[in-house]
This record gives structure tokens, C-alpha cells and sequence, in this order.
């Protein structure tokens, strides 16, 4: 597939709409510019968040409001340290 564009005064272009849509980008998508010798690539990044619950986890899922509770006693004691040693 064959595509033009013009590099602005920004050093912007426009991928052509057919690219696009080949490659599935989406407007304010990242993607990724690969430099070889004389040729650009362009590709779109994977989102971080489309991965969630690719691997699966061997442990069982963390208990956050007990690991909250531990970190503000933790935040607590650290305050009334810091207190009694100055």
C-alpha cells in the first residue's frame, strides 16, 4: 500500500485514512517510528490495558484493604517515629 502526506512547519504528517484503517489506528493512538537505514516504519503500540488478563496470576489477588490498613499504620508509626527522635 502506497500513501503521501507533507511533513508541516511542526514536522507533523497525516497518515492517509486507507493506513489508517489497515492498521487499525485510532485517533490519539500512540505509535511507535522505526528508522532503518533510509526508511521509516510506523506501528502502532500495544495498549497496556488491553493486556489485562492475558497472564494468568499463580497467586491468588492481593486483599487491598488490608494492605491499605497495613500501609497507613505503617505511614502512622513512621510519623510518630520521626516525632520521638527529633
Amino acid at each position: 500500500m502506497l500513501g503521501y502526506s507533507t511533513v508541516t512547519q511542526k514536522g507533523q504528517i497525516t497518515v492517509p485514512a486507507d493506513i489508517r484503517e489497515e492498521l487499525g489506528l485510532l485517533p490519539r493512538q500512540k505509535v511507535v517510528i522505526i528508522m532503518q537505514g533510509d526508511s521509516v516504519f510506523i506501528k502502532p503500540v500495544a495498549n497496556f490495558y488491553t493486556l489485562r488478563g492475558s497472564v494468568k496470576s499463580k497467586r491468588r489477588p492481593a486483599d487491598y484493604k488490608r494492605m491499605r490498613k497495613n500501609f497507613i499504620e505503617h505511614l502512622t508509626k513512621r510519623k510518630v517515629y520521626e516525632k520521638i527522635s527529633r
